[in-house]
Parts: structure tokens; C-alpha cells; sequence
């Protein structure tokens, strides 16, 4: 007797921790008739949209219900040919709803679908969402991802683990919908009893190890697994939207084409697969042994309606049976040409005569530009008060349409038209973007319009690095600066930089607390460094300890200091190796009234570079890494670990423009992604500066400052010690299959927190800004700022104790 193929199936999609919709869909087919099951198998389909809200959306809902149609309609036995032709066709209609839609330009999604017939799976894939395979408790990946990391792995240029974590990791190569043709690639796989399929967008994929996953489906049912899946992905931060389906393969069917019995790789791809796996994509249909393919035009199969059969329905994932059917429509042969050829002819006149008119009467593209900048207009003035950053979108592609009219040739009623579409999108911008930046805590300053003063010695620009702040005189403080050429230099009144009289040794590290200025000397060229400390006393600056105190080179065994910063008397030197324990960093702590004793020390292991620090009482440190994140460390001679820092609520990023100063021509930059859960900033690029930290006490309340230099702001942030954090609650896997978020977590009362008070924003004022430092006299934020490749350097000060107050000078 034949085994027939027997499957138990689950599937769950959530929105994630850190996405406000769900933009993933998913669905699976299951013949109930016999001999459709045993002609076309099961399908299974997650699709990814992308292209933002609404778009996303639609262009995966497009893909499931296209593909899950179109490849029953198919009548031919090739499965691998009727699932690309499914898939094309959805790519077709995808790109075309997105041309018919301004709104909806460049939407797109991935596409992964599994159809298990017999003996045989066959999967195919668009984009990053991945098919895998556990079978005797190991797990493979099937698909291939088609995403700028994964080809660089598989040339050789990145590791696996470098491409998880790698900042191009969303980049996809390949989608459907973006282009009018797209490239589907298939693989197959000879099925066995107990084999599991999970089918996943990259929002399971990139936060669960494959090792996890492996676990997680050999322990659980498939109405399990998908639920603790899902957990694990918001475990794990949940960033995007998350989607599954897990099937189980109770007996495998014994019905497998001959042209698999001895499975051989065909095609371009480079997909590595075992001797029961064959790679079946971008081939010709005579290749699989298909002799009556449907037609194809153009790469689009013909999908019209086909008349229903009585005796054919499916099992659909939405829980409905839908009648399908495959017949054929035998032609009705003429013997006479006399018809036709009149019917052709009176059908060519209509044509003829429709396109004159049609070319007569049809809107001009000038007039079609106008209406579409009118209606994102009109939109986005209804959603200016509840939704301001969709206001803005909207407004940013009004902008660019009524842009493209730059030259064109315009009628006298356009050109009223677009004047009085400019106006409104000026006035409609101004009021959403004050909406935007209330609703953000931002600022813009008020200083937007002066120039910051440029600092300079004798007459000539230095080179600076970063700056400090000393209380001098009773009422006063004065700002010291680090150059480039190992001298630190003294700010007068006059706004001239004059050495200060701090040795001759080269300094490579300055810091200040207000009550002391710090240095790090290096003799030597990487070597004998030693730590100074000095007051303001009598009228001049007086070294705490004659010479400072060397830093042993067994302290920081090789390494080189990167950082040093202080608090109230309490010294931080950290270090780290550019070779041999890149992973690894030393933490010196020195006390100012004790600068000859020995330090305290500690080790923390880190995963990037560090780029600032900043101290605060009771030995808690934050530190800025490369890549943009902000942990927190308790000091202590254990080994020190570092913890990332909770935000109390989304951080929206704010738009750059000056709603005063803003008009239609105005460019506009768009914000990047929120700060959300954690504090992380964006990392550097080849236009931007590393970002910096500074901290200060206002009203007896610690507050930690952020430069973030790509979006040229500072935040200001409450900060709050461990156990005494209330983070907000996070959403996680509900209950009901294909529902949305739900759900709290307990609170973590051991990381430490923030809390955004303020954020100052200015494109002018706040870029390439190289230095900072808080002056406790004033409650000010003192910024060095300049070109990234200048001399110049400028300064700006911030009143952080105020929302209004900025000053461009000191």
C-alpha cells in the first residue's frame, strides 16, 4: 500500500518589539481532494513587505494571494515551473499597483514558499525570509538569502557571524515588486518521515540562532513552536515584524518524480546542498522533463478566472474552503476568413479613432504632477495634529513632485496652481513640523541664524581635539583645549587660544571636572605615560602632584589609553589593545587626593571600540561604542560588565529644518530610525563625526548629554542608578494565532535607565562637533565644533537648564 503524504501545521505572525505595524503575511494550502493534493501538493508562503506602512503591507498580501492562486490555476504536473511562474506573476502585479500609486512607489516584499507533494518538498524564495530544515534533530538552511551579506559570505569576504551583526545586514538584493522581472530561485529536498520545515521572515531569522531554532522545533509541537519562536525573536529584541510557519512531515508521501531519484544541481545558483537536495532555479522547463508548459508572455502566465469544479476545495490558512479548478477550453475551428477580417478591421478603426482621441483629451503630465502634490497636501494637513511624522512624509513627497516642475513648460492656470501649492506646503510643513518636534522634545535653537564664534592663536587656526572646563576665579570658568599637535591651549576673553603652561611633554588625553583639569602625557611615542592633575590657585594653574604619577606599564599591559574622564576628584583611564584582545579593555581609577598611590583596576570585555566615556558619582561609567551604543558599568577591582542603558519612551528623531526659516525650496533630510528600548545612536559615516558624551548635575539630578553629530543634536537625558527602573511595557506573542502584540514583561530593576528630558537640534549649529564639556557654574553645554577636515574651530554654548537659551558664545 502507498504511503501518502500526512502534515501537521502551525503558524503565528507578531508585530515585534519595535515596529508599530505588522507589514509580514503568511498563508498555506492544503488540497482536500485526493488527486489535487497528489497533482499540485500543499503550499506554504511568508511573504516581508517593505516600502512603509500601507505599502509594505499590501505588496506582501498581493504576493500571498497571488501565489496561492495562480499556482493552482496552473494545469501543468512541473512544480517547480508552476511555482516561479506563481511567483513572477505576483512580482508583475506588485510592481504594476505600485506604478498606479505614488504612495506606494518602491513597496515591494520578500517571498519564501514551500510545496511538499509527495515525497518531494520544493521551496522557492525572493529575498532574505528563510526556509530551513530540521530532520534527525539537525538543522539546515534550504533557501538562500538574497541580501548584500549573504553574498558577501559566500564570496568569502565576511564570516557568518561578522554578516549577523554587520550594518548591512537589512540590504536586500533581490525583492519582488521593485523590478518588472525578478529571478526565483528553487530548491528541492527528498522528504522523510519526522522532517520539520519552518518557513520565517527575517524577523525570526536574524535575532534566533539557527542552534536555537534547532532546539526549539525538536522540542515542541508545531503549535508550540511557533509561539516559543516568536518569544525567543522579541527575547532577543524583537526589531522587526515576526512571522512563522512550522510543518511536520507525519509520513512522507512515496511518490517522487523519477527526474529526483538521482537529484543533480542545475541552474546559476551557488546554494550548497546534501546528496538529497537539488537547486532547480532560473532553468528552462525542458530541463525538468515538461512537455505542455502554459504559456508564458513576457514572463507573466496567463491567471484568468477559470470555471469552478464541484468536486475539488482546499483547506485554506484563513478557514474557508475555496473552489479552484484547471480546465481545458477546447477552440472552435473556422473554415471562413470573411468575419474575422471585418471584425479585425472595425476593431483597428476603433483603435485608431480611440487614440486620437485619448491624445487630444488626455491629461497632460504637468497637470497629473500638480493634482498628485495636491492630494499628499491635503492629507497630510489631516493628519498634521494625531500623526505629524506622517504629515511630514507626505509633505517631503509633495516637495519632490512639485520639484520635477522646475523646468517645465506651464499654462498660466498651472502656474497659479503650483504657487498656490508651494504656499501650502510651506505653511502645512511649518505646523507639522512644530507638532513633530513638540510631540519630540526637540528645540530648534534659537542661534540658527549666527555664526559661532571661530577660536584662534596668534592670529592663525589649530587643530583641536577636545576641551575642558576649569572654575578659575570666584563667578568664572575657562575652557581649555586639546590640539592635535599635543599642546593644550587656554581660552581668553578675546575668544585667542594661548598655550597653557602645562610641561613639554606631549598630552594626549584631557578631561576636566571643573574643580581640577586632567592630562595624560606620553614622552615617549606610546610609551611612559603619566596622569596630571591640576588647580586653579593664586592666579595660576598648580600641579596637584610634582610631575603627575606614571602609569605602570604592567597596569595596562600593553595597551594604550583611549579615554579619560572624571568626576568630582575620581580619575577613569581607560585602555585597550588596536592587535592581540581587541575584546578586552582596562579601567583605571585614580583619586585626585591620592594621585601617587596605586589605582584601582578592573576588566571589561567589549564587543566594538570605544569613542567616549563620561563618570559620574559612585563609580557608575557610560560608554559610547562605535557602533552607536551607550552602555553603562559599575566600577568596581571585579570584572567589571557592561549593561545597556533603558529609555523610558521612544525617542523620535527630529527633522533638521527650522520651521521659521523653512520655504519650498528648502532641502529636506529625513529622520533616521527612533531610539527604542535602548540608548544607541547612530553610528559615524564618511560625512560625520563619532558622537560624544559628557554628564553634569542639574538641581541636584545626574543628566547624561549625547551629541549625536549625524543628526546634529544633543539630548538631554535624566539618568537613573539599577533598582530603581520602571521601564516601559513590552509587547509580546499573543495567544491567537495571526493577532498582534500584547502582553507585559517584568520589569528589569538592574539596568540602569534614561529618560529624555530635552533635545536641541540645529543643522547649522551642531556639526562636526569634536568636543564637549559641562560647566556646573552655568548649567551650560560647551560644544567644539568644525568642518570634519578643517582647522577651524568654533564654539558653541547651550543652556541645558533652559528650552529657549543658546548662545554662540561662551
Amino acid at each position: 500500500m502507498s504511503k501518502q503524504l500526512r502534515l501537521d501545521v502551525a503558524q503565528l505572525t507578531d508585530v515585534g518589539r519595535k515596529r508599530p505595524h505588522n507589514e509580514d503575511n503568511m498563508a498555506y494550502v492544503i488540497p482536500r481532494d485526493s488527486q489535487v493534493m497528489a497533482k499540485k501538493g500543499a503550499l506554504f508562503i511568508v511573504a516581508d513587505g517593505m516600502g512603509g506602512h500601507a505599502a509594505g503591507e499590501v505588496a506582501s498580501e498581493i504576493a500571498v494571494d497571488t501565489v496561492s492562486n495562480v499556482y493552482y490555476q496552473d494545469e501543468t504536473d512541473d512544480i517547480p515551473l508552476s511555482l516561479m511562474n506563481a511567483i513572477k506573476r505576483a512580482n508583475a502585479l506588485i510592481h504594476q499597483r505600485a506604478a498606479e500609486n505614488m504612495m506606494r512607489s518602491g513597496m515591494g516584499t520578500t517571498c519564501v514558499a514551500a510545496v511538499l507533494r509527495g515525497g518531494v518538498a520544493y521551496i522557492a524564495n525572493v529575498g532574505d525570509s528563510r526556509a530551513y530544515i530540521v530532520r534527525r534533530g539537525q538543522a539546515k538552511q534550504i533557501s538562500q538569502d538574497h541580501s548584500w551579506v549573504e553574498e558577501q559570505v559566500r564570496a568569502g569576504l565576511l564570516t557568518k557571524d561578522q554578516a549577523r551583526s554587520h550594518a548591512q545586514r537589512n540590504v536586500i538584493t533581490r525583492a519582488l515588486g521593485t523590478q518588472a522581472e525578478v529571478e526565483v530561485d528553487v530548491f528541492t529536498e527528498l522528504l522523510e518521515d519526522g522532517d520539520t520545515f519552518v518557513l520565517c521572515s527575517d524577523g525570526l531569522s536574524g535575532p534566533v540562532a539557527e542552534e536555537d531554532l534547532r532546539a526549539i522545533v525538536n522540542q515542541y509541537l508545531p503549535q508550540e513552536s511557533v509561539y516559543h519562536l516568536v518569544e525567543r525573536a522579541n527575547e532577543n529584541g524583537g526589531a522587526d515584524n515576526i512571522t512563522t510557519i512550522v510543518v511536520r512531515v507525519q509520513e512522507a508521501g512515496d511518490d517522487i518524480p523519477s527526474t529526483l531519484q538521482h537529484p543533480v544541481h542545475v541552474g546559476g545558483s551557488s546554494h550548497v546542498a546534501d546528496e538529497s537536495t537539488a537547486v532547480l532555479g532560473r532553468v528552462p522547463s525542458s530541463s525538468l522533463g515538461v512537455s505542455t508548459p502554459p504559456r508564458v508572455e513576457d514572463g507573466r502566465v496567463n491567471s484568468r478566472p477559470l470555471p469552478p469544479s464541484t468536486d475539488q476545495t482546499f483547506i485554506s490558512s484563513k478557514g474557508f474552503t475555496a473552489p479552484q479548478a484547471a480546465v481545458n477550453v477546447p477552440k472552435r475551428k473556422r473554415n471562413r476568413l470573411l468575419l474575422p477580417t471585418i471584425v479585425v478591421t472595425v476593431l483597428l478603426i476603433v483603435a485608431v479613432a480611440g487614440a486620437g482621441v485619448w491624445y487630444f483629451l488626455r491629461p497632460s503630465t504637468v497637470q497629473t504632477t500638480l493634482n498628485n502634490a495636491d492630494a499628499l497636501i491635503s492629507q497630510a494637513k489631516s493628519n498634521e495634529a494625531s500623526k505629524p511624522d506622517q504629515a511630514l512624509a507626505g509633505l517631503t513627497k509633495a516637495q519632490q513632485e512639485l520639484h520635477s516642475l522646475k523646468d517645465a513648460s506651464l499654462n498660466p492656470q498651472q502656474s497659479e496652481q503650483l504657487t498656490s501649492l508651494q504656499n501650502n506646503l510651506t505653511s502645512e510643513f511649518k505646523i507639522a513640523l512644530n507638532n513633530f518636534n513638540q510631540r519630540a522634545s526637540a528645540v530648534t535653537l534659537p542661534c540658527t541664524n549666527q555664526a559661532p564664534v571661530t577660536l584662534s592663536a596668534k592670529g592663525s587656526e589649530v587643530q583641536t581635539s577636545s576641551l575642558a572646563i576649569l572654575q578659575t576665579d570666584k563667578g568664572h570658568t575657562t575652557n581649555y583645549i586639546l590640539g592635535l599637535d599635543g599642546l593644550v591651549y587656554e581660552v581668553n576673553d578675546q575668544h585667542a587660544l594661548q598655550k597653557a603652561p602645562l610641561g613639554n611633554d606631549k598630552i594626549v588625553l584631557l578631561a576636566g571636572d571643573n574643580q581640577y583639569l586632567y592630562t595624560l602625557t606620553s614622552a615617549q611615542a606610546g610609551a611612559n605615560y603619566r596622569l596630571h592633575a591640576y588647580k586653579w590657585q593664586n592666579g595660576k594653574l598648580v600641579e596637584k602632584v610634582n610631575n603627575g604619577t606614571i602609569i605602570k606599564p604592567e597596569l595596562i599591559a600593553g595597551q594604550t589609553p583611549l579615554l579619560l574622564t572624571a568626576w568630582a576628584g575620581e580619575v577613569y583611564v581607560i585602555s585597550a589593545s588596536s592587535q592581540a584582545n581587541q575584546n578586552q579593555a582596562t579601567l583605571l581609577n585614580y583619586n585626585v587626593d591620592k594621585l601617587d598611590k596605586e589605582p584601582a583596576t578592573t576588566q571589561i570585555s567589549i564587543s566594538t571600540g570605544l569613542v567616549s566615556a563620561a563618570a559620574l558619582p559612585n563609580g557608575q561609567l557610560f560608554l559610547l561604542h562605535s557602533d552607536g551604543q551607550i552602555k553603562s558599568l559599575q566600577f568596581n577591582t571585579a570584572k567589571a560588565l557592561e549593561s545597556g542603558v533603558l529609555v523610558q519612551q521612544t525617542i523620535d528623531t527630529p527633522w533638521f529644518q527650522d520651521a521659521q526659516t523653512f520655504n519650498v525650496a528648502t532641502p529636506i533630510a529625513t529622520p533616521t530610525t527612533p531610539i527604542v528600548k535602548f540608548l544607541n545612536i547612530p553610528p559615524p559615516t564618511a560625512q560625520t563625526r563619532q558622537s560624544l558624551l559628557s554628564v553634569g548635575m542639574i538641581n541636584n539630578t545626574a543628566h547624561l548629554f549625547v551629541v549625536d553629530n549625524t543628526n546634529h543634536r544633543v539630548l538631554n537625558f535624566v539618568v537613573k542608578a539599577p533598582n530603581s527602573v520602571t521601564p516601559a511595557a513590552t509587547p509580546t506573542a499573543s495567544a491567537t494565532p495571526n493577532s498582534v502584540g500584547g502582553g507585559v514583561i517584568a520589569p528589569d530593576n538592574n539596568l540602569p535607565s534614561a529618560s529624555l528630558e530635552q533635545q536641541y537640534v540645529s543643522a547649522n549649529i551642531i556639526s562636526g562637533v569634536k568636543g564637549t564639556a559641562f560647566d556646573a557654574r552655568t548649567n551650560h553645554i560647551n560644544l567644539l565644533a568644525g568642518a570634519t577636515n578643517s582647522a577651524a574651530t568654533n564654539q558653541i554654548v547651550i543652556d541645558v537648564s533652559s528650552t529657549t537659551a543658546c548662545h554662540s558664545t561662551p
